[in-house]
Order: C-alpha cells, then structure tokens, then sequence
C-alpha cells in the first residue's frame, strides 16, 4: 500500500493545478429577515475570470463567533441549486439543511456548483448534463478535473467564512447529500480547514463504480485513478483523524450498500491508528438516496457535538 503522502500526492496531481487566488471582493446583495436566522445573497471572485453567489445563514440569539458549515447541494434541477440547501423556494422531499443548521447556532454558506443555478450556460443550449459534460471536458482540456473545481469552489467558500467576523475560523464543517456528499468528502481530502464532515450517500469503491457502470455525476470520475491503483477508501485515510459521519441508504443503485460497506471498513484502520475510532462512523438506513428523519437529526447531532461543543481541534 502507498504511504499517505504519496496518496496526498497522487491525489494533489489527479486533481491538478488550482487557479490563482484573487482577493475575495465580498460584497452583499441582499438580506432577508427568516425570523430566527437571516438569509443573505452574497458574492464573490473565485478566481481572475469567475465571481459567484451563495446564500449565507446567520443564525439569531446565539452570542459570540459561531461556528459555521459549508453545505453543497445535491445533483437535482439545475435551475435549484444553492436553493436546495439554504431552504429557498422549497419542495417536498428535497434536503433543506441550512435553514435547520441555523437554527442550531451555524453560520452556513450554500453555493452553486458549477453548471447550477446562476453557473448555468449563459446561452440557451447546451444545458443540464449536457452541459456538465462540456464543462467536465473543458476541465480535462485545462489540465483539471471536475473534482478540482468542486475542490477549489468549496475552498473558496472557507475563504469567505474565514473572512467574517462572526464566524469561529477554527471550527469549521462541511455536509451535503448526493452529489454534496461527495462533495465534501472530495474536498476534505485536501482542505485541513474542514474539521467536521457528514457526508450522505453516494458513495462506492471505484471497483464499484465501473463494473457494473453506476450513473453518477462527473466529479466523482478521477483521471488516472485506477492507473495509479487508488481506491476510495485509500483516499479516504487523507480525512482522518478528523470526525466524519457517512449516511447511506440501501435500496438505490447509485447507493451500494456492500461497496460503502467496504470502504468504510477498510478506511476506518486510519482513525483508528489514531486512537480515533469512534470519530468515523457508518449509519444505513432502510429507504432511499439521501436522509430519514432519524439518520437527518443524528447529522445535526453529529455537528453539534464535534464542532459546536469544541473550540476548533487540530486536525
């Protein structure tokens, strides 16, 4: 087996090069009163050419620097989004998890990833996945990936929590479900900023992922990969010690249970070097892709007790 640092360093260059960091610029477009949290649209640079929004959530009646979580969104309408997370324009059965954070004292940002929302093709066609697929295959032209844009994008977005001044810059968490699951767990990898993850569904070992094929989004398809003989839960190890709770349903093809199963089993030696065991935990659950309402309350809980209850611990 590959030493962690050649694992980090393996994953660094599948990744490939990020672009330059440029001064944030934050400005505030609009806030919206939501009773015990505010809602405000808030902008960005994320790189030379890019400037991008995201929703941020304050909570109200809780005193001093809070906490706070990055939250990315699921694959769902292209026209949703950040919407999907920050409780925006709600529909049944979607995961609204910012405006319940909130409510528990977390600062929480929603983004768009891109090819969502205001990220959408500026022109009519191509659009939805179609136009994913374009924008995976510019990455590729790039020398990235669509994984490296996830990865920066959500990097950005601790840039932005980092530079507010109710927000405890140490303690720091990231969640999402579907495609945010991944999204996190991505990230988490390469970004020591994130001290606390729940991740649900979506996840596989790459043995999985191509055979039979599963239909899953494009970030989760890592150049070279399989050529460097890396899998999931290799990857996996770059999290640990850090507390991470995976959610995972049982019934969905996109969710395989026994290749979850595996990968958490076989990463889970890496918390447990660590002295760390109980801080990387699996939960299944009898329905389908995303939450129940007992496996959502155990995410807050999870939240509440790995990063709200302690002042910002080390990786």
């Amino acid at each position: 087996m590959p030493s962690l640092q050649t694992i980090d360093a393996l994953y660094r260059q599948i990744l490939g090069p990020f672009p330059e960091r440029v001064p944030l610029n934050l400005e505030t477009l609009e806030t919206v009163d939501c009773g015990d949290y505010t809602r405000s649209l808030i902008a960005w640079d994320n790189d030379a050419t890019e400037r991008v929004e995201a929703y941020l959530l304050r909570p109200k009646g809780f005193p001093g620097k809070r906490p706070a979580i990055a939250l990315f969104h699921g694959h769902g309408d292209w026209a949703l989004g950040k919407k999907m997370t920050a409780g925006v324009d709600p529909e049944p059965g979607k995961s609204y998890m910012g405006p319940d954070l909130a409510r528990r004292g977390f600062v929480t940002i929603c983004g768009d990833a891109i090819g969502w929302g205001p990220r959408q093709n500026k022109a009519p066609k191509p659009d939805g996945v179609m136009y994913e697929r374009v924008l995976a295959m510019r990455l590729l032209a790039e020398g990235r990936c669509m994984a490296n844009q996830y990865v920066w994008d959500a990097m950005r977005e601790l840039d932005v929590l980092q530079a507010l001044p109710d927000v405890d810059g140490e303690r720091l968490g990231a969640g999402g479900v579907s495609m945010g699951s991944g999204h996190t767990w991505l990230t988490a990898m390469v970004e020591p900023r994130i001290k606390v993850l729940v991740a649900v569904s979506s996840f596989y070992t790459y043995k999985a992922l191509y055979a039979p094929p599963i239909q899953h989004c494009y970030m989760n398809y890592l150049p070279n990969v399989l050529k460097y003989g890396l899998e999931t839960y290799d990857l996996f190890q770059l999290i640990a010690p850090r507390p991470f709770l995976m959610i995972n349903g049982v019934t969905e093809e996109q969710d395989p249970p026994e290749a979850t199963r595996e990968l958490y089993e076989k990463a889970k030696p890496a918390w447990e070097a660590a002295g760390a065991g109980d801080e990387f935990q699996l939960i299944f659950h009898e329905a389908g892709h995303g939450f129940t309402p007992e496996t959502r309350e155990m995410a807050y809980q999870w939240f509440l007790n790995k990063l709200a209850a302690r002042q910002g611990a080390a990786r």
